[in-house]
């Protein structure tokens, strides 16, 4: 009986240690704190714990160790990166325990080209490098424009499937969407006009009218005229940066000219947006043909030469020797 009565005195004290350690871990926090931390693929948990007790996440190695045996987790603990929050030890075993590691992100913009976006993915932590799929070049207008979520270690070509995935997608469903009297003939052709009016305007509000220029122009059979086009064949094919376009810059010689050559241009310029591809699909109606900047970030549009030449003028008086639409 005495053994008994000493083992359950045994038990009660043991039991007591264990709640008074919850206790202080739970409502004597020492500190704050918003910390990543990696697990390592094979680490045991005498690795993880002592780690986690060099960085500050816990405060009690025995107590860790305890509620990890007492909740059968020892062989389960997945590798990863993970993000701890104040110190909660149940929510610090509960994400080792299910895996829910932290989730990193990745944002491209709109109207950057592939080589533009290929950079931003080798400078972003986290993202392994696939060299070998980088050799390929990325086709220019086959990556969407977003944010992408991923985890520590990712493949690189899984960023890039999923931006192409987007993009057929978005195309799709604009195409689907599209309006019936559309003069354009393709998902190819509606991402190249995309790319220019992206490029031409950052105004969601106008870009459904540039649409409408720019598809007014290839019915009359009139050269699309867009500074963007130019600028992307130089620097594509001369190699070199242009913040402005010179009158000889108008006389480049490329496919991509459309001062020089009638039509699209062979490929898209750059990766358009949602709104961008949306505009290309379901122009505004009406008899545009021109627009210049109006110097306050948007454009003024008219459907006749000589209001066009006014509106230049008006632009010139503000900025000077600039060539637009």
């Amino acid at each position: 009986m005495k053994n008994i009565l000493k083992r359950n005195k045994n038990i009660f004290l043991l039991f007591f240690f264990l709640i008074f350690l919850l206790f202080f871990d739970l409502i004597f926090t020492k500190y704050k704190y918003t910390h990543t931390f990696f697990v390592e693929r094979n680490q045991t948990l005498n690795q993880i714990t002592t780690n986690l007790y060099k960085e500050k996440i816990i405060d009690n190695k025995f107590f860790f160790k305890f509620l990890i045996f007492s909740s059968l987790s020892q062989k389960v603990l997945k590798a990863g990166e993970y993000e701890f929050y104040n110190n909660n030890i149940f929510e610090i075993i509960r994400k080792i325990r299910v895996g829910d590691v932290y989730q990193r992100r990745i944002t491209v913009p709109e109207g950057l080209t592939s080589n533009e976006i290929i950079d931003i993915i080798k400078k972003t932590e986290g993202i392994v490098l696939n060299q070998e799929g980088f050799k390929e070049i990325v086709e220019e207008g086959t990556l969407f424009p977003s944010t992408y979520f991923y985890v520590y270690g990712t493949n690189s070509n899984i960023i890039i499937n999923n931006m192409k995935k987007r993009m057929q997608s978005t195309l799709i469903e604009a195409w689907k969407n599209r309006d019936k009297d559309l003069d354009i003939n393709n998902h190819k052709d509606v991402v190249i006009l995309a790319s220019i009016i992206e490029k031409e305007s950052s105004l969601n509000s106008e870009k459904s009218k540039i649409a409408q220029v720019f598809l007014n122009r290839l019915r009359l059979n009139m050269k699309l005229q867009s500074d963007p086009t130019v600028i992307y064949g130089i620097e594509r094919e001369l190699g070199i940066k242009k913040k402005e376009l010179t009158k000889n810059d108008l006389n480049h010689e490329s496919s991509f000219n459309t001062y020089l050559v009638h039509g699209l241009p062979e490929s898209p310029i750059c990766n358009p947006g949602k709104e961008s591809i949306i505009a290309a699909t379901n122009p505004s109606k009406g008899d545009l043909l021109f627009f210049v900047a109006n110097g306050e970030g948007g454009h003024n549009f008219s459907s006749s030469y000589d209001e066009h030449i006014e509106n230049v003028k008006k632009f010139r008086e503000l900025q000077g020797g600039v060539y637009e639409n």
